[in-house]
């Protein structure tokens, strides 16, 4: 995990989720640069991720930017353990973002109530000032 920068009550935070760090940098530089948030957390493993949601910091309004295809707890796995999370006073927002184009997924997806978007990889700037407008604001 990592935070860039300490937690305030409002503000607008992004925890990514993917087990590329290829991809987990590059998003991170797109979010940085784009100056629409005010902390990034990333996690390679969405069981860790889980664990940061669950805990007092974590409880915190997000836009979960949330990979599909992972080893050991893949997407699917992380919102079925998310829908029993102890809180159900949570705002998050999560986005699937991934490289999968199967209609399948797609539809899957649907059946996720805290599902919120389905996108796929890349993350462009264009892509992450449309997601924060409509979802952190």
């Amino acid at each position: 995990m990592m935070s860039t920068t300490a937690a305030m009550p409002d503000m607008k935070r992004i925890v990514l989720i993917d087990d590329d760090q290829t991809t987990n940098v590059l998003n991170k530089l797109i979010i940085e640069k784009s100056r629409l948030v005010d902390e990034i957390v990333l996690f390679g493993e969405a069981k860790k991720a889980l664990e940061f949601l669950n805990s007092e910091d974590g409880k915190k309004k997000a836009l979960i930017l949330l990979d599909i295809n992972m080893p050991k707890m893949d997407g699917w796995d992380f919102l079925d353990a998310y829908s029993k999370l102890n809180d159900v006073t949570r705002e998050d927002k999560i986005v699937l973002l991934t490289s999968s184009i199967d209609p399948v997924d797609m539809k899957k997806a649907e059946k996720y109530e805290p599902v919120s978007d389905y996108k796929s990889k890349p993350l462009s700037f264009d892509m992450l000032q449309s997601l924060v407008e409509k979802y952190l604001n």
